[in-house]
C-alpha cells in the first residue's frame, strides 16, 4: 500500500514530502497551542454543580381532615398556610395576614360558567400539564393529574408535601414537592424524581399553570411578563381576535437547536426569570430559581384558550430537532432528542399584598431574592458626579487593494486628548472603553495581541492607561467571546466549535445583530466551545493587566449569549455554559478590577460592574399593554447600567427621558475620526461618532445626568404613572424624578431621608 502512494519521480517525491512537513507542522502547532491553554483549574474555575434536590423516601403522608373545600392543611408558618387536596392533587395557599387564599387552580364554581371542553377544561383542574413522546414517534401526547392512566401518592417533606404521579403502565414517573417559605412558598421537580423505565419521554412540563387564575374582568389588575425591561397585560385590555398570548423562552432561543421560528421577527430575548399576576390589593411574584435556562413563560388573555387570565412556565426536557436525511440534500426529519436535560426544577411564589401587590412589589420581592442569594454583588458606592461610560473606538480592519489593511479612527493620544476636553467642560466621572484595539481590526476574533500599532500600541496603551488612572478613571477593553469569523480565528471550526443539536459544527445559522437579538448569521461563522474560549482569555487578561486595563467589558458571550454544546466528549447544556460564563466573570473581575456585560441576563448580575444596553423597551407585541421599570426597579443601585448610547437614540429626546425614569447612566460611543472611517468595518453600525460633532451635546447631557448623582447608589422605591406621559421615580431618600414626556423634559424633587 505504501509504495502505490509514495510517488516514483524524485520530483513528486521532494513535493510530495515537503507537503508532508507542512501538514505535520501544522498538526503540531495546532496540538501545542491546544497545550498551551492552561487548565480552567488555574483560572480558580471547577465543574458545574450537579442537581441536589433529594426525594423523599419515608412513609406516606397520612392528610388530616379536610376542610369544606377539600384542602387539607400540610404545613404553615406565621405568615402563608399550605394546603393540599388529597383526592385532586391541586394545593392552595392561605395569606394568614390578609385572610386571601390562593388556590393552584380555578374553583369548581369558577369553572362552572368555562366554555373550553375536553383536554383544555381538564388543563384548569390539574396542577400540571404534562407532555411526552412513545419510542421514536415525535407525536407530543399531553397529560394532567385528571389522566385516568396515573396515580397520585403522598409523602411528608420539611414544611410540605411531596407528590408522586406514576404512569405505572408507561414506565414514567415525576415527583413534585410543595414547601412552604416565608415569603411564600416553592414547588420544585427534583431531577431524582423522575423514572423512564418504558417506551414513554418526558418531553416538558408545566407546574401550576393556572395559579392564582383570574376569571374574565372580574377583577382589577394585570398578568406580569418578563419582556424587554417588563410587561403588563391587563383583564380588561381589548385585543386584536389573531393575539394568541405570550410565549417565549427564558434567555431566548438556543441558537443550537436550529429552531426556524429564529428566522421570525427580532426580539428582545427574556433577561430575567420572573412572572407574576395582580388581582386586586393581592399579587405574586414567581421566581424560575432552577431549570430556567431550559424554559419557556407562557401567559394567556382570557379568550384564547379558556375564560381565565393565567401565566406560568413550561419546563423542556428534551427538544424537537430536524435531522439531516442526507447531506446532499439538505432533507431532514423530525427528530426528538434521546436524552433530557438533568436539573431540578424550581419556582419559588413570593405572595404579596396592598401597597406591594403591583410590579413594583414584584421587582422588590425579586431584588430580596437576589440579594438573599448573593446574586447583585454589593452595592454601589455614593458618588458625587454620575459616572459617564464613554466607549472610544480606536479602529477597524476595512477592505484595502485585495485584503485588508488596519485604518485608525482614534489613536491612543486623540482618545487622550477627547477625555481632556470633557474634563475640561466639566465631565468629572468617567469610565473609559476602548473598542477596536485588537491587531486584526476585528471584534470576534482572537487575534487580539499585540494592541494595533496604528493606535499607538501596548506602550501606547499603557500610557493611556495610566493617564486615565491618574485622573481616577478606569479604562476597559472590549472583548469577544463567542462567535468568531473562521478567517480571523486561530480556533478551528471543526475542533473547537459548539456543536448543535444535529451534531454539526453551528456555522453561519444564527448570531447576534447590533441590538442581540438572535438572527440568521454569516456562512460559516461559529461559536468556541466555552471551556476552550475561557482557557484562551487568561492570555488576555494577563496582557491587559500589563497595559494597565482596569477591566474588560464582554460584548458577546457572558450578558447576552447562551447555548447548549452538543460536542459528544464535552456536551453542556444551557445552565453549564450559563456557569462557566458567571465564572468567567468573577476570574476577570478578580484579576483586573472591573468587568463589563451588554444586555445582562440575570445570572451575570453577581459579578457585573456594569450591564450596557439594559433592555428599555418591549417587543411591541399586541398583548403587552404596558412597558414598566421592573428590571431597574431590581437592579439599581447594585450595577450601574445604561440605555443605547446617547450619539446612536432613534429618538433622542424620548430615548433620553426613558434613561432618565429608569435610572441609567450616560452613554456615549465616539471616534476622533469622521464615522466614515469605521465604513466596512465590524463597527460600521457606528453611523454618527465624531466626537468634535458630538462634544456639546455630550456635555450638555452629563450636565442634566449629573443631576442625579446622589440616586446612583441608591434602590429604587416606587415606579408610577403620574398622569399620561408623566411617570415619577422614587428613590430610598424619598428624591423623586418626574418625567415628563409631553413636555420634554424632567424634574428633580430632592428627599432627604436617611
Amino acid at each position: 500500500m505504501l509504495k502505490r502512494i509514495w510517488p516514483t519521480r524524485v520530483r513528486h517525491r521532494t513535493l510530495f514530502g515537503l507537503l508532508l512537513i507542512v501538514l505535520l507542522g501544522s498538526s503540531a502547532l495546532w496540538i501545542a497551542r491546544l497545550d498551551r491553554l492552561p487548565p480552567l483549574s488555574e483560572l480558580g474555575i471547577g465543574a458545574p454543580p450537579e442537581p441536589g434536590a433529594a426525594v423523599a423516601q419515608g412513609a406516606a403522608w397520612d392528610p388530616p381532615a379536610a376542610r369544606a373545600d377539600g384542602f387539607a392543611p400540610v404545613a404553615e408558618n406565621e405568615a402563608f398556610a399550605l394546603y393540599i387536596d388529597p383526592e385532586t392533587s391541586r394545593i392552595a395557599v392561605e395569606n394568614k395576614r390578609s385572610g386571601f387564599l390562593w388556590r393552584g387552580n380555578p374553583s369548581a364554581e369558577e369553572l362552572g360558567a368555562e366554555t373550553a371542553a375536553g383536554l383544555l377544561k381538564e388543563n384548569l383542574q390539574s396542577p400540571f400539564v404534562l407532555e411526552y413522546i412513545l419510542g421514536t414517534n415525535t407525536r407530543r401526547i399531553q397529560s394532567n393529574a385528571l389522566d385516568p392512566k396515573v396515580d397520585a401518592t403522598f409523602a411528608a417533606v420539611e414544611n410540605g408535601v411531596q407528590v408522586t404521579y406514576d404512569y405505572g403502565e408507561l414506565g414514567l414517573s415525576f415527583v413534585v414537592q410543595y414547601a412552604i417559605t416565608e415569603e411564600g412558598f416553592e414547588a420544585v421537580v427534583p431531577e431524582a424524581g423522575i423514572r423512564e423505565d418504558g417506551e414513554a419521554k418526558l418531553f416538558s412540563l408545566s407546574v401550576l399553570p393556572y395559579f392564582g387564575a383570574v376569571s374574565g374582568t372580574k377583577e382589577d389588575g394585570y398578568l406580569f411578563v418578563p419582556d424587554g425591561p417588563g410587561g403588563l397585560i391587563p383583564y380588561d385590555a381589548s385585543r386584536p381576535a389573531s393575539v394568541k398570548g405570550y410565549e417565549f423562552p427564558i434567555y431566548g432561543s438556543d441558537p443550537s437547536h436550529l429552531k426556524e421560528g429564529s428566522r421570525g421577527p427580532r426580539r428582545e430575548p427574556i433577561r430575567f426569570p420572573v412572572y407574576g399576576l395582580v388581582r386586586g390589593d393581592q399579587a405574586y411574584a414567581a421566581i424560575v430559581k432552577d431549570g430556567k435556562h431550559n424554559a419557556t413563560v407562557r401567559a394567556l388573555p382570557a379568550g384564547v384558550s379558556s375564560t381565565f387570565h393565567s401565566v406560568g412556565v413550561a419546563f423542556t426536557y428534551r427538544e424537537e430537532y430536524g435531522r439531516k436525511v442526507s447531506g446532499l440534500s439538505g432533507e431532514t426529519v423530525k427528530t426528538i432528542e434521546e436524552d433530557r436535560v438533568k436539573a431540578d426544577r424550581r419556582i419559588e411564589f413570593r405572595l404579596l399584598e396592598g401597597e406591594e401587590a403591583d410590579y413594583v412589589g414584584m421587582a422588590h420581592a425579586y431584588r430580596r431574592y437576589l440579594e438573599e442569594n448573593g446574586a447583585l454583588g454589593g452595592r454601589l458606592e455614593p458618588v458625587e458626579h454620575v459616572p459617564m461610560q464613554l466607549s472610544i473606538i480606536g479602529g477597524g480592519a476595512k477592505p484595502r487593494f485585495g485584503g485588508y489593511g488596519y485604518e485608525a479612527a482614534t489613536t491612543f493620544r486623540e482618545a487622550e486628548s477627547i477625555v481632556e476636553q470633557l474634563t475640561d467642560g466639566g465631565v468629572s466621572n468617567l469610565v473609559v472603553t476602548v473598542q477596536g484595539w485588537q491587531r486584526s481590526g476585528r471584534g470576534e476574533t482572537d487575534r487580539r495581541l499585540p494592541v494595533a500599532k496604528e493606535l499607538g500600541g501596548a506602550e501606547g496603551a499603557k500610557r493611556f492607561a495610566d493617564a486615565m488612572r491618574a485622573k481616577g478613571f478606569p479604562v476597559w477593553f472590549e472583548d469577544y467571546i463567542g462567535w468568531k469569523q473562521p478567517d480571523h480565528t486561530d480556533f478551528s471550526m471543526r475542533s473547537d466549535g459548539v456543536r448543535a443539536i444535529d451534531s454539526t459544527v453551528l456555522q453561519g445559522r444564527f448570531r447576534l445583530d447590533e441590538s442581540f437579538a438572535i438572527v440568521p448569521g454569516r456562512l460559516g461563522d461559529f461559536i468556541v466551545q466555552p471551556t476552550k474560549a475561557i482557557r484562551a482569555q487568561k492570555e488576555i487578561v494577563d496582557a491587559l493587566k500589563a497595559s494597565g486595563a482596569s477591566g474588560i467589558h464582554y460584548v458577546d458571550g457572558p450578558g447576552n449569549l447562551l447555548f447548549s454544546d452538543y460536542t459528544p466528549s464535552a456536551r453542556l447544556s444551557r445552565a453549564d455554559t450559563a456557569f462557566y460564563y458567571e465564572a468567567l466573570l468573577a476570574y476577570t473581575r478578580e484579576s483586573l478590577g472591573g468587568v463589563g456585560v451588554v444586555r445582562g441576563n440575570d445570572y451575570a448580575l453577581e459579578h457585573a460592574d456594569l450591564v450596557e444596553s439594559l433592555p428599555f423597551e418591549s417587543n411591541y407585541d399586541f398583548v403587552v399593554e404596558e412597558t414598566v421599570p421592573f428590571y431597574p426597579i431590581a437592579v439599581h443601585g447594585y450595577v450601574a447600567y445604561t440605555t443605547v448610547p446617547g450619539n446612536l437614540r432613534s429618538d433622542y429626546d424620548a430615548d433620553f427621558l426613558k434613561a432618565i425614569e429608569y435610572g441609567a447612566v450616560p452613554f456615549f460611543r465616539v471616534t476622533h475620526a469622521p464615522s466614515r472611517a469605521l465604513m466596512d468595518t465590524d463597527y460600521e453600525d457606528v453611523y454618527s461618532s465624531e466626537f468634535a460633532v458630538w462634544k456639546d451635546r455630550m456635555l450638555e447631557e452629563y450636565a442634566a445626568f449629573d443631576r442625579l448623582s446622589s440616586i446612583v447608589h441608591q434602590r429604587i422605591e416606587d415606579h408610577e404613572r403620574v398622569a399620561e406621559g408623566v411617570y415619577a421615580t422614587t428613590y430610598e431618600d424619598g428624591t423623586r424624578v418626574v418625567v415628563d414626556y409631553r413636555a420634554g423634559g424632567f424634574q428633580v424633587e430632592e428627599g432627604g431621608a436617611e
